[in-house]
């Protein structure tokens, strides 16, 4: 989804993170995953007072080289954040490696929330597949 600070961006940049791969690079941790691929530039370099981040938020350096953040991640960063990997994605992006390669869709809040809402069913219909198997 859409960072609070998308409208900060180039709309190069905008176009670039979803229309491009970027690869995890070596420097990469527990408390993001760092990704090589276009520069995503801002539309100027005013620097930004700290906020709230959370696993999911894509923050991007004055390198333009976005950080996604993962399950380590600090709770307050300075970057700008272009967007923010749903809920759903989560689990996949905490296995990222060295190497991988990583394509952002853009999607809605509505389209976040359905995805969700159907990983639970899943996982629901598997808790009973087990309850009955094991009956």
């Amino acid at each position: 989804m859409r960072g609070p600070d998308w409208e900060r961006f180039t709309s190069d940049a905008q176009t670039a993170l979803v229309a491009q791969q970027f690869t995890v690079t070596p420097d990469s941790d527990r408390m993001g995953a760092r990704l090589d691929g276009p520069e995503l530039t801002r539309v100027n370099s005013d620097d930004l007072l700290s906020e709230a981040v959370a696993p999911g938020t894509l923050q991007v350096p004055p390198n333009g080289k976005p950080i996604l953040l993962l399950g380590d991640c600090q709770t307050i960063g300075g970057y700008p954040k272009i967007a923010h990997v749903i809920t759903v994605d989560l689990p996949a992006a905490a296995q990222l490696w060295p190497g991988d390669r990583a394509h952002f869709h853009e999607v809605s809040l509505a389209e976040a929330q359905q995805l969700l809402l159907e990983r639970e069913d899943d996982f629901a219909r598997f808790r009973l597949g087990l309850e009955l198997r094991g009956s």
